[in-house]
């Protein structure tokens, strides 16, 4: 009996050691990692970044473009706009870079591809047609359909929690501005704004939608919410969140909706600030003589990865929520940027 509960505990001990084994060497879940660009090796690539060890493996190789990569939300995959193919296309490859999908084989517009929150479908732009229009596809590739049919080029902002809209807003020099609603089956058009409105992003709670409104040279960030027990082709409350004369953007929600990360100039140059969903408690969390841009949060909301200039080319750093513990996990002379977490 003492030979066999010991020969329990030496099994226990080596399948805790190899699961310590296998999460360094291949990352845990999608919170763990931070995919991104560089053109470390001549051109931009995909990598894929384990943000404690830093070090960064490369998903893409090739003497092509690719970029705008977004993990999908169970960690397993990266979508990104590759030029390999001569047109931009969609491209999917696996999270240890053995498998490169063509996902379209139309031109696109060079707008990011977004992945659904089941990860199921893909909203991503193309001008198959004639002109940029917004399009939803399985992310097996499958199943495309048409969502926009006009001549404005909508840009794709982000879909709603439940999967059941995606925000829209069209390119400065539009005839006609705003963020609209559609649904991702092409059917039911909501009109939420009609400002030059921009970089909408869905609260996590799906209760509310912060955009940057451009006035002019200065632009700041607003919020539309539903109003209680309404629903987003009811009504709807509009707040401006930050009210200076230099530029504030790029906003990004904290996983609990509670706290608003976003990029400001009004000290003179591009810092990370962070203020709650009401816009309350405005504070800035990077300060160097830098610019520090494209905050993104980790899923558990304790630490964000953004891109610094501190040390001349672009560099990834990560930090604490508040700002603390702010440190460097890309060291090399190239361009890194982008990062998706």
């Amino acid at each position: 009996m003492k030979c066999v509960a010991l020969f329990r505990c030496f099994g226990l001990l080596l399948v805790g050691c190899l699961t310590v084994i296998t999460a360094a060497c291949f990352g845990g879940s999608s919170g763990d990692t931070i995919v991104f660009v560089s053109d470390m090796d001549g051109d931009d690539e995909i990598y894929l970044l384990d943000p404690d060890d830093g070090e960064p493996v490369k998903l893409t190789d090739n003497r092509s473009r690719d970029f705008d990569p977004r993990l999908s939300p169970d960690g397993k995959s990266v979508v990104y706009l590759s030029d390999e193919a001569g047109d931009l296309t969609v491209n999917l490859v696996d999270r240890e870079g053995e498998t490169i999908t063509r996902l379209t084989d139309d031109s696109g517009a060079g707008v990011t591809p977004l992945w659904s929150p089941d990860g199921q479908r893909l909203a991503y732009v193309s001008q198959q047609d004639g002109n940029p229009e917004v399009y939803v596809m399985a992310s097996t590739g499958s199943g495309k359909t048409r969502v926009t049919s006009n001549s404005n080029g909508d840009v794709i902002g982000d879909w709603s929690p439940d999967g059941e809209w995606l925000v829209l807003y069209r390119p400065e020099g539009e005839p006609e501005q705003g963020l609209l609603l559609r649904n991702p089956d092409g059917v039911n058009l909501v009109q939420l704004t009609s400002e030059q409105d921009s970089g909408a992003v869905w609260a996590p709670d799906g209760e509310s939608i912060a955009f940057v409104r451009t006035d002019g040279d200065n632009s700041d960030i607003y919020v539309v919410r539903l109003l209680k027990d309404g629903t987003w082709q009811d009504d709807t409350d509009l707040s401006r969140l930050t009210q200076h004369e230099a530029a504030d953007y790029a906003p990004a929600w904290s996983p609990d909706s509670e706290t608003i990360a976003f990029v400001s100039d009004r000290d003179g140059n591009a810092e990370v600030y962070s203020m709650r969903a009401d816009g309350s408690g405005q504070r800035r969390i990077t300060r160097n003589g830098s610019d520090d841009v494209g905050p993104v949060w980790s899923s558990s909301g304790e630490r964000i990865a953004f891109v610094s200039y501190l040390f001349g080319a672009g560099e990834l750093f990560v930090m604490d929520a508040d700002g603390s513990r702010q440190r460097r996990v890309t060291n090399n002379r190239a361009e890194d940027h982008s990062p998706d977490w």
